[in-house]
């Protein structure tokens, strides 16, 4: 079985708030985005095969694994995020140092939970940034980051 992967944007009412947005926390600092790309919505499955007098084919669960591009990202470029970003594109670095337990989470315009994604051993493959103005500081953030696994929480409220 393919995973399923889509790409979400943020929906805008006609006041212009947004009715849900992305919040990734990463190095201790919480970043949020409008858009994500390539996200993994169906787990993926392996078959094994079990040897024997009566050969059977097992669908198992594997651990998803992949990448995804967080677009339209709101952050400092002092941030903790930007300086991950940094040291990342630094090839001479220690490169298990620069992977961390990042999360993602859904939320929805009043800031309440919807969905959280854990991506484990999580490391930025790239970045773009673009000034906003107020003397450069701030920065359109688009992300791109590779992981090993994620696990999946929905909010049952």
């Amino acid at each position: 079985m393919q995973s399923n992967q889509t790409s979400i944007n943020m929906k805008e009412s006609s006041a212009s708030a947004p009715q849900f947005y992305f919040e990734l926390s990463a190095n201790g600092e919480q970043t949020p985005f409008q858009e994500v790309v390539d996200l993994p919505t169906a787990i993926t499955t392996r078959v094994q095969l079990k040897e024997g007098e009566n050969p059977f084919k097992y669908g198992i669960p594997s651990l998803p694994k992949g990448g995804i591009t967080l677009k339209h990202g709101k952050a400092s470029k002092s941030s903790k995020l930007m300086e991950w970003c940094a040291a990342c594109a630094n090839p001479e670095g220690d490169q298990r140092a620069q992977r961390a337990k990042v999360n993602l989470a859904l939320k929805d315009s009043k800031g309440k939970e919807l969905v959280n994604w854990t991506l484990f051993n999580a490391r930025p493959v790239s970045n773009k940034t673009t000034s906003l103005g107020a003397k450069d500081r701030l920065a359109d953030i688009e992300l791109e980051l590779d992981y090993s696994f994620y696990t999946l929480a929905k909010n049952r409220d």
